[in-house]
């Protein structure tokens, strides 16, 4: 079943969405919902899939160790798994993140 994982994240001008199939269809997170978005490297958290993290909330990882951490002003973190945190930080830096 983790051969059929994948995690999707697109970044533009309305926000950052994400898919994780086969369980999580399109979500999406306009900048206004936004309090922080950030590359970073979280690491190994016990494996790959979904994981939970007192320090990071909900992890969605494919494999590698890098992530986009959201942080929304609702309170709720979570993190998106990477494997172009290069692209990712340029996309972050033209919106301002």
């Amino acid at each position: 079943m983790f051969f059929l994982l994948k995690l999707k994240t697109e970044v533009n001008e309305q926000g950052i969405s994400y898919s994780y199939f086969p369980f999580i269809r399109k979500r999406q997170f306009l900048w206004s919902e936004i309090e922080s978005a950030k590359v970073i490297n979280y690491g190994f958290v016990g494996g790959w899939g979904i994981r939970m993290s007192i320090k990071y909330g909900t992890i969605y990882n494919v494999k590698g160790k890098m992530g986009l951490q959201i942080t929304l002003k609702s309170g709720k973190k979570f993190v998106l798994g990477t494997q172009k945190h290069e692209e990712l930080l340029a996309v972050l830096e033209q919106y301002k993140y």
